[in-house]
């Protein structure tokens, strides 16, 4: 499975693992199919996300922001890998 990258549209419902530009450890986060990957507040486009398990739709709730991510406004990639 590839690395996604923020503002590329979720395709896959899931669990995906977030990695980070060396200011934080890894950690996990769910996503529904056709939202947009977020950016980090600290390391912001320079985070990258790995689907590690898939999940149905109605078992996750919709992303918002919080401390450590937020939507990126304005970055809506399609394809970028």
């Amino acid at each position: 499975m590839g690395k996604f990258v923020p503002g590329e549209h979720v395709k896959q419902s899931g669990i995906y693992r977030v990695h980070h530009d060396s200011h934080r450890l890894m950690h996990e986060l769910s996503l529904r199919a056709g939202e947009t990957f977020p950016c980090c507040k600290q390391c912001h486009q320079q985070v990258r996300f790995e689907l590690i398990r898939t999940l149905r739709d109605d078992a996750i709730l919709p992303f918002t922001s919080g401390s450590i991510l937020e939507e990126c406004w304005g970055l809506v990639k399609s394809h970028a890998r």
